[in-house]
């Protein structure tokens, strides 16, 4: 981490606080709660996907934020802040003050402007990425955003599905990105791991790990569901381990074991608040 907030950084600090103040309110005018929060992990799950395919795989655009020293972890943390805070922070407030859609196009608009704004500051880079693009997708996803809402507190069981994974992935994605900066471990191939080699595998892994333990948890109750869900992980762990997949910490028994535990459980804990959700409504 840099000690000094370079000048490519002050841009998105402005709109972490504008769209990070946002949620708050959001979270402070509406209750119950726990909808919200629900909705906002299943945003921020679909975003993630998204950011996945077009950044992680198809290098459509580059972020500058300049807040971490090495270029490519940059990049990620700029496209974390876009698709973590600034999209779905804003998804969420629409959804839950039934904004009309005039408001949602001038939104859009207003995202839209933010890119242009950050490729003029040359913060921002397109390679085979348009605005327009941009502009539509966002509007799209306001749209999801109110259907998913609807659909959660209708208790449509595969938008609860759904809605668990997100947050299970979510949450471990978000704790793999940490321990890849604290280089306590990186997925790739071959001797030496690169960044974006890393960021292509590691989600991967994150992704069928939170699609299988989502699964055996929403079908399964109390031990039974756990223990599933442990030993496929393990099965996972020792596979990727011995083909090399990944390197340093990540045999470390205890921190492997506790990570592992601990997305388990709050995939349990975030199954109740599911399920809360649905039960408030009826």
């Amino acid at each position: 981490m840099k000690r000094k907030l370079h000048k490519n950084s002050y841009p998105f600090f402005i709109l972490f606080v504008i769209h990070t103040g946002l949620l708050f309110y959001t979270f402070y005018k509406k209750k119950p709660r726990k909808p919200i929060f629900v909705l906002l992990m299943s945003n921020i799950g679909m975003a993630y996907l998204f950011e996945y395919i077009v950044l992680n795989i198809f290098q459509a655009y580059k972020y500058k934020p300049k807040i971490i020293s090495k270029p490519y972890l940059d990049n990620i943390f700029g496209a974390m802040l876009s698709q973590t805070i600034f999209v779905p922070f804003t998804a969420v407030y629409l959804t839950v003050f039934k904004m009309n859609w005039l408001k949602r196009i001038l939104i859009s608009f207003y995202f839209l402007a933010i890119e242009k704004l950050f490729i003029r500051l040359k913060i921002y880079k397109t390679y085979w990425w348009k605005s327009i693009y941009t502009f539509l997708l966002i509007t799209i996803f306001f749209l999801i955003s109110d259907l998913w809402h609807r659909q959660l507190k209708k208790g449509k069981e595969s938008v609860m599905f759904l809605s668990l994974f997100f947050m299970t992935m979510v949450t471990g994605a978000n704790l793999l990105y940490v321990m890849a900066v604290a280089r306590k471990f990186r997925f790739g191939r071959g001797r030496f791991h690169s960044w974006k080699e890393h960021f292509i595998v590691a989600p991967l892994y994150s992704i069928s790990l939170s699609l299988f333990t989502a699964w055996m948890v929403f079908k399964n109750g109390g031990i039974n569901g756990f223990i599933k869900s442990f030993v496929f992980v393990k099965i996972v762990d020792w596979c990727i381990t011995s083909r090399r997949i990944v390197k340093q910490n990540f045999q470390s028994f205890l921190l492997n074991n506790s990570i592992h535990a601990c997305m388990i459980c709050l995939t349990y804990q975030y199954k109740k608040w599911i399920y809360d959700v649905v039960e408030q409504q009826n």
